[in-house]
């Protein structure tokens, strides 16, 4: 049993208490027991905060906070990968302000930090000062004080604790924005502590559990599970910086070796990563067998990844049985289901020929029904429709948006119960989760309809050897008719490679599309390295292929359909 506040959920119940709770009890039973510690580029600590510190100097600045009147308002979280971060957003907490943690991409982007600041309201950004230096300069028009959470104030007043009920707002989580501009969800105190308990109780997490994570803070993967989720079991979790995962993603394996992780995972792109960067020299040295959970969420998951996964790292003592493919999302505060192990099936019946990763059975106090995603009445089981899930851990509401909030929280009812619409399309089969991709990545064209990752992972598994990378598949409005068009990324190292041309990337991405969904692309073109626009969390960002495509046309649509499409689909 855990040392925090609350108890075990049946179902349905929620949690009792909020943050500050936890906060407290922790830095009383805990004290200087190791909470959260940071790792550099050879996983040794840089730095430690204990439950006590990270309270005690949370508490501090939070004093700073109340002296501003942050309090009932949203505050930007804009600190690096470090424990200013996370002291600035427990200090926000604590002051009863309600945290928006900022994205990299957000903060070096002063068109992307004013919507920002339109979107929430904000008046009060949290920094440190190397950081607020290197503040966008199309960002001093707006109006706003910058507190630094390095070099606080002076003159604040004692810390008073405010009067907080679970009801009430702790954070504000922004999505990251894939298919649409991102969104304000508001996460409640009670949103997040039953969330921390599904996923202790689905984890089967323990004090004695070591978490690993290279995971942003700004995303609700890194900041659940990592940041929240520990503070609530009590458990010790390491923090790499993502950069460095990025640069090198042998130092996230090496850290889980080094420092005997037993919890740790990430989206699909970070198991492929590993799996083709690390070495076979990295690999045979690394001590995996200790690492018993191996999360994969936050994006589809491609059942190739996994499996060559497992079976790369077997050799480091990595067992198969450790993958725990999991879905969830923001609007849930994060999880909703997983389970342990590699299980896939396809459903002909369906038109679903490819294997689709099983993501298990919700967590307990929480229900899945997939819906007919036009007019929200329930399907049966075993037919294809929009996720929708029930759970204390959904939030209420978008942050001033009540048209999206509407829709999305309050649009579908079964059997006396509100469900979230997830904008997933997916299939429940005998209890259990397969989802297929997002409704707003279907392409519709010459009368058929082909769902973007289903193209795209054919496209990816023919082009390994081809130096592709990465790719997307969208519809290109053209003269009021949807053109199919798709872009490749090169891999690094490939533009001085001459074994490979681009005609021979495009000719083979054509062939495959035609032998497997028997159409042929309008259109396909290669980018450079980095050349598709990611969101924060290494998602494709479809909004934008449009406008890359755009350019490459160079505004001139007549151009579509010309790019190497006479050869090798005859």
């Amino acid at each position: 049993m855990m040392d925090t506040p609350g108890i075990p959920l049946e179902d349905g119940d929620t949690m009792d208490g909020t943050l500050l709770d936890l906060l407290e009890q922790n830095a009383a039973l805990n004290a200087d027991r190791p909470l959260y510690s940071f790792l550099d580029r050879q996983s040794q600590i840089s730095c430690t905060l204990s439950f006590r510190a990270l309270y005690e100097q949370a508490k501090r600045f939070a004093g700073v906070l109340q002296n501003r009147q942050c309090g009932g308002k949203p505050v930007l979280v804009m600190c690096p990968h470090g424990p200013e971060f996370l002291i600035a957003f427990f200090a926000a907490i604590l002051a009863g302000a309600w945290p928006v943690p900022v994205t990299r991409q957000r903060a070096r982007s002063g068109t992307g930090l004013r919507a920002l600041f339109r979107a929430s309201g904000a008046a009060t950004i949290i920094s440190t000062s190397a950081q607020a230096a290197s503040l966008p300069k199309s960002a001093a028009n707006v109006p706003l004080q910058v507190l630094l959470v390095d070099k606080p104030a002076i003159d604040s007043n004692p810390y008073l604790r405010p009067a907080i009920a679970e009801s009430d707002t702790a954070f504000i989580q922004y999505t990251s924005g894939s298919t649409s501009s991102p969104k304000g969800v508001v996460i409640s105190h009670a949103n997040v502590l039953h969330n921390a308990e599904q996923i202790r109780r689905v984890f089967a997490c323990t004090k004695s559990d070591i978490g690993v994570s290279w995971l942003p803070f700004h995303h609700d993967m890194g900041l659940i599970g990592h940041v929240i989720a520990p503070l609530y079991v009590g458990l010790h979790n390491y923090f790499l910086n993502p950069v460095n995962f990025m640069a090198r993603p042998a130092r996230w394996l090496q850290a889980i070796s080094a420092v005997g992780g037993t919890l740790s995972g990430g989206p699909d792109f970070a198991f492929a990563m590993a799996t083709e960067k690390v070495s076979e020299q990295d690999a045979a040295v690394l001590s995996l067998q200790q690492w018993r959970l191996a999360y994969c969420g936050a994006e589809k998951i491609r059942p190739g990844t996994l499996a060559r996964f497992a079976h790369r790292f077997s050799v480091s003592g990595f067992r198969r049985r450790s993958l725990f493919p999991c879905y969830g999302l923001a609007e849930s505060t994060l999880f909703v289901s997983g389970q342990h192990g590699l299980i896939t099936r396809s459903f002909p019946g369906l038109n679903v020929n490819r294997p689709v990763v099983c993501l298990g059975q919700p967590a307990p106090g929480s229900s899945v029904i997939v819906v007919d995603a036009d007019s929200g009445s329930r399907l049966a089981a075993g037919n294809i429709g929009e996720v929708c899930v029930s759970s204390a851990s959904v939030a209420e509401c978008y942050f001033h948006d009540p048209a999206a909030s509407s829709h999305v929280f309050n649009g579908v009812h079964d059997n006396g119960k509100q469900f979230c619409r997830t904008g997933d399309r997916g299939i429940l089969y005998q209890d259990r989760l397969f989802l297929l991709g997002r409704y707003k990545n279907v392409i519709k064209c010459r009368g058929c309809s082909y769902h973007a990752e289903d193209l795209e992972a054919g496209i990816r598994e023919g082009l390994v050897q081809y130096g592709v990378t990465r790719c997307a598949a969208f519809a290109f409005t053209d003269r009021d008719s949807e053109k199919l068009v798709i872009l490749l990324e090169r891999g690094r190292g490939t533009e001085s490679n001459g074994k490979v041309s681009d005609q021979n990337r495009i000719d083979r991405a054509a062939a495959l599309i035609v032998e497997e969904f028997g159409i042929v692309p309008d259109d396909i073109r290669v980018l450079p390295v980095h050349g598709l626009p990611l969101t924060s969390s290494g998602k494709i960002c479809r909004g934008q292929c449009p406008d890359v495509y755009q350019q490459l046309i160079g505004g001139h649509n007549d151009r579509v359909g010309r790019q190497g499409m006479a050869s090798g689909v005859a």
